[in-house]
């Protein structure tokens, strides 16, 4: 019953059936593969970052604005006019007298 099974090798110049050496193909693969996940890492961090810096400059916005308003409340508050007023009614402070101012050379 066991019949010998004659096989027939056919020889094609440039052309071979046996298999190729798949350790360097699959070392080329993990390697592609490995740089392509790489380079998809590095675009979303750079997106990430680009975000937070889109952040930090609104703040920066807000902050500045925050400034200004600010300013023009100390320029509002330190008038001579409205310190002035605020002595004689809150604090109860008068002009001096012509002879209480004396100047010390």
């Amino acid at each position: 019953m066991a019949e010998a099974v004659s096989q027939t090798i056919v020889k094609i110049p440039g052309f071979s059936l046996y298999r190729p050496r798949l350790g360097s193909v699959f070392i080329a693969i993990l390697l592609i593969s490995l740089l392509s996940l790489l380079f998809v890492w590095s675009r979303i961090h750079a997106i990430n970052l680009e975000y937070n810096i889109s952040s930090l400059e609104r703040d920066i916005g807000v902050q500045q604005q925050d400034i200004k308003e600010l300013n023009l409340e100390v320029a509002f508050l330190a008038r001579d006019k409205r310190i002035e007023t605020l002595a004689k009614q809150e604090l109860g402070l008068r002009t001096p007298a012509p002879g209480q101012i004396i100047r010390i050379k």
